[in-house]
């Protein structure tokens, strides 16, 4: 007799398992869309030209490849946008350790504070700040969505 019962409690087990993934599922069928962003969200090279979404209060970070020994820089430009605050100075990072290596490239990480809901183009330059009127090296862009 015990042997038929022995496939009772996989089944209940499973049973159990579906019920609460269906009901958990439709706890957020009446959500209104708060609460859904992240609270933190990292930029890359690769997420150049897309459109992002953060919560507010939250963090955007973006970290490019930069090699400042050649005098080149990332900056934003045009104006910061208006939902996003520079939080600090940006900061460089050497690459594979912590002690720069001469003449190495790294990568350059910029924080920003969603301060206000809404949405704006974050557009950096990856330039040469004492050469006026050349154009940047490389352009960085990012539509950000703060909820």
């Amino acid at each position: 007799m015990t042997r038929k019962r022995t496939w009772l409690f996989p089944a209940a087990l499973a049973g159990l398992l579906a019920l609460s993934l269906s009901t958990g599922a439709c706890g957020d069928d009446d959500d209104d869309g708060g609460g859904d962003a992240p609270s933190e969200v990292q930029l890359t090279k690769a997420d150049n030209g897309k459109t992002v979404t953060v919560a507010l209060d939250g963090n955007v970070i973006v970290a490019l490849a930069s090699n400042p020994s050649t005098g080149y820089s990332w900056a934003v430009v045009a104006t910061e946008p208006t939902n996003l605050e520079l939080d600090g100075e940006p900061t460089y990072v050497p690459p594979g350790s912590t002690t720069p290596v001469v003449g190495a490239p790294g990568t350059e990480v910029f924080t920003f504070k969603a301060i206000k809901t809404g949405s704006s183009k974050l557009s950096m330059a990856y330039a040469r700040s004492f050469e006026t009127g050349v154009a940047p090296e490389e352009t960085f862009e990012v539509t950000v969505k703060v909820e």
